[in-house]
């Protein structure tokens, strides 16, 4: 990920970029990240294990001999101005499916997760840098600590160590914090990350993929929030977690992967059955209110689409009515 942000920053600059800390990748750039720790030592860094997992083998720390030069790591400078509530530590995963790369489509889903750090934060960082429950919020790390309170409820949410993306708007809102803008920045962020990967991705599509609308993929972004409401990007993951250890990760999960089978196309295996096992003019009599209500109330939002379509009409090529056809059925959907 850091590699490809650091082309996209030499291309383009920094100022489009401002949502990833400074960071060095080792063992190649030990000799930097020295000289940058002995010109501030005061700044504190996060370091990260390469292709691990669950917050395994992170550590924070502001000293260049506690770190292993010659391994393959990831050290960040560390964000110690966190939005706290109620004193402690958050960061958001937010969902993005990619249902094409050519043309390239992103969805954000609207619902996500917060997890909670179970230490109070402290700005003595000196002190407490080897408390993993104040400095990490993986679920798979703070679920061991005492303090983890577990949900138990998901009509109940916006309590204990895990909350909906929705609780935390609530929250902000009703604290006189507009949200808003908050998923404006991070949609940018999302957007941009995939922009990065976007040629070896497309390469590689071209290459081994024989129809536009063959796979898809889900991306996991974990994002954290300073005390100016500014989102950083953490890390990306390639297999987010469906595992659901609560009624909370059930509802969320549960919907988002319905939802996502639902936007790519996929028919549930029972209206199949129906379909294959009632004659035509008799499911059409029977499905005909929700094909109406499905028109009415899903397809406005592809107005846009079809309009735009039937004004162009007569320049558009076969493959790009057919993309724009391909489109509007899964923004439909």
């Amino acid at each position: 990920m850091y590699k490809n942000m650091s082309k996209m920053i030499s291309l383009y600059g920094q100022r489009h970029f401002p949502f990833i800390p400074k960071t060095y990748i080792l063992p190649e750039e030990h000799r930097q990240l020295s000289e940058e720790m002995d010109k501030f030592p005061d700044i504190f860094w996060i370091v990260k294990p390469a292709a691990s997992s669950q917050g395994k083998g992170i550590f924070v720390t502001n000293n260049y001999e506690e770190i292993p030069s010659k391994t393959n790591l990831i050290v960040s400078r560390y964000i110690d101005n966190p939005f706290l509530i109620d004193g402690f530590k958050f960061d958001l995963r937010i969902y993005l499916a990619i249902t094409c790369i050519n043309p390239l489509r992103l969805y954000m889903y609207e619902e996500g997760l917060v997890r909670f750090a179970t230490v109070k934060y402290s700005n003595e960082l000196e002190q407490n840098k080897g408390n993993r429950f104040i400095h990490l919020t993986n679920y798979s790390v703070n679920k061991y600590s005492e303090s983890f309170l577990p949900n138990i409820d998901p009509n109940k949410d916006g309590q204990g160590s895990k909350w909906s993306l929705s609780a935390l708007k609530r929250f902000l809102e009703k604290n006189g914090i507009n949200p808003s803008h908050l998923i404006t920045q991070i949609e940018d962020i999302l957007i941009k990350s995939v922009l990065s990967i976007e040629p070896i991705i497309n390469s590689n599509y071209e290459m081994y993929v024989p129809f536009r609308d063959n796979c898809f993929e889900l991306l996991g972004f974990d994002i954290l929030i300073d005390n100016s409401l500014t989102p950083w990007l953490l890390e990306v993951n390639l297999s987010p977690s469906m595992n659901c250890d609560s009624p909370l990760d059930q509802k969320i999960k549960g919907d988002l992967l319905s939802d996502l089978f639902t936007m790519i196309g996929i028919v549930p295996l029972d209206l199949r059955n129906y379909f294959n096992n009632n004659p035509i003019n008799k499911i059409n009599n029977q499905f005909s209110a929700y094909t109406k209500e499905l028109i009415s109330n899903k397809a406005k939002r592809a107005n846009a689409f079809s309009q735009s379509r039937v004004a162009n009409s007569s320049t558009l090529t076969k493959p790009e009515f057919e993309v724009i056809k391909e489109t509007e059925e899964e923004f439909k959907r």
